[in-house]
């Protein structure tokens, strides 16, 4: 059985094929079919027909027909005016059954592959093709019986073909539509998984550059520090009390960065934990950082009304963070490429307010305007520890970044030209370089 399946296969496809092929195996066959029909007599079926007309006649009109059937899928219309033309000529020699298989097969063709206007101009023609046929037997016979009759008769053998030819074609339409719907869909689907995979790529760039900043706040300061602080050392005589404090402040400061780099690897490997989650209260751990400040020569002097280093005024966990590294940042800027006196301020109302100001020497004109994306150093100064090395600039990117990112605001450049902040106890105190920061504080009340 299924050596015959694939035998007759090609025969299937060839036949039932939608091109020229199968248009011209349909014609052949109707052609078989309404000779075979003349053969078995149904010939002269309306009247009696020409007299002396051989029947060989009904042949032509068949064969015209039929011939005009293999270009029905592309000229339907016109196919159908010749099957008109064949199908008169067929009632003038009598009528055939042959012929009205023609007709038919034309009228199908003209509502399955005919235009909007080609369909329409035939349901017109067929609409007075049966009305004038009613009339005319109507007056003939003068009855109301085969009027009805004729009526019905043609109705039913020239309006199926139009319903079928539509039924067909509405069918493949509407699989025409489910298939582009199906390939929009994919479309769609495709879209949207380069829509995530370009997502999940700006994902992995930011979560990298958030990773280079905290690398860069946990280990860059606190090498910083160790080397400012090892360097103070060396760079005097020998003095017993002052060398052991200043291994016991580079201690400290090695094992704060250990600390700090064990919270960042915990946070790169636990999803959805951030720095601040696992890190412990950080404005409270300023006050080290402070004496390590003074301990390594810097006059520093804190200005904290409100206790942010005490606790007493409490911080949202990502505000405490950023507190912490940007007071860290600035105090290492301040070591690195600053004078020998700095003033830190803290101001917590309806916002918290930090400045670090340099006032210890002056500093090169070029300041970094507010809302400036291009800094161009770590620090101010003309002179930079030749031990520690050129800031990159990574330093006030970092913060401007943690301090922006909460909804708040930073500006860093020379003190006189960051003076119209009203909180600013240090407004009028001249030339410095100034590191200010204001964040919010959504859990406070303003007064």
């Amino acid at each position: 059985m299924s050596r015959l399946s694939e035998l007759i296969a090609p025969v299937v496809k060839v036949v039932t094929a939608e091109d020229r092929r199968g248009d011209m195996i349909t014609a052949a066959g109707i052609l078989v079919t309404a000779l075979a029909l003349d053969a078995l007599g149904l010939i002269r079926t309306s009247w009696s027909g020409l007299p002396d007309a051989p029947s060989w006649w009904f042949a032509i009109p068949a064969a015209i027909g039929c011939t005009a059937l293999i270009w029905r899928r592309v000229h339907p219309f016109a196919v159908l005016g010749v099957a008109t033309v064949a199908f008169v000529l067929d009632v003038v020699l009598g009528g055939s059954v042959g012929l009205i298989v023609v007709l038919w097969e034309a009228i199908y063709a003209v509502h399955l592959h005919g235009t909007r206007t080609a369909r329409r101009v035939s349901i017109v023609g067929v609409a007075i093709l049966t009305t004038a046929l009613m009339i005319t037997i109507a007056v003939v016979t003068g009855g109301l019986r085969p009027t009805v009759l004729v009526g019905l008769q043609a109705l039913t053998l020239l309006v199926t073909p139009m319903w079928w030819g539509t039924n067909v074609r509405q069918g493949r339409e509407l699989t025409a539509a489910a298939r582009e719907r199906e390939r929009l869909e994919r479309e769609r689907a495709a879209a949207l998984l380069r829509l995530a995979e370009a997502s999940r790529h700006d994902a992995v760039r930011a979560e990298r550059a958030t990773v280079a900043r905290d690398l860069h706040d946990v280990v860059a300061s606190h090498l910083s520090a160790i080397a400012i602080t090892s360097g103070g050392a060396l760079a005097g005589a020998a003095e017993p009390d002052r060398d052991r404090a200043a291994l016991r402040s580079i201690r400290a400061e090695s094992l704060a960065s250990l600390q700090d780099m064990q919270a960042m690897i915990r946070v790169l490997r636990a999803d959805g934990v951030k720095p601040e989650d696992v890190a412990p209260s950080r404005a409270a751990q300023l006050t080290p950082v402070i004496e390590q400040a003074r301990l390594a020569g810097l006059e520093l002097t804190v200005s904290d009304p409100d206790g942010v280093l005490t606790g007493a005024t409490p911080l949202p966990a990502a505000v405490d963070h950023a507190v912490y590294r940007v007071v860290r940042e600035a105090l290492t800027n301040v070591h690195r490429h600053g004078g020998a006196r700095a003033d830190l301020t803290f101001a917590a109302g309806g916002q918290l307010g930090i400045e670090v100001r340099d006032v210890g020497t002056g500093h090169v004109p070029g300041s970094h305007a507010p809302g400036s994306d291009a800094l161009g150093s770590d620090a101010p100064g003309s002179h930079v520890a030749g031990d520690v090395g050129e800031g990159t600039g990574i330093g006030l990117v970092s913060m401007r970044e943690r301090v922006e990112s909460l909804g708040g605001s930073f500006w860093a450049g020379p003190g006189d030209a960051g003076s119209d902040q009203p909180w600013s106890p240090h407004a009028a105190a001249g030339s410095g370089w100034l590191v200010r920061a204001v964040l919010p504080l959504p859990d406070r009340v303003r007064a």
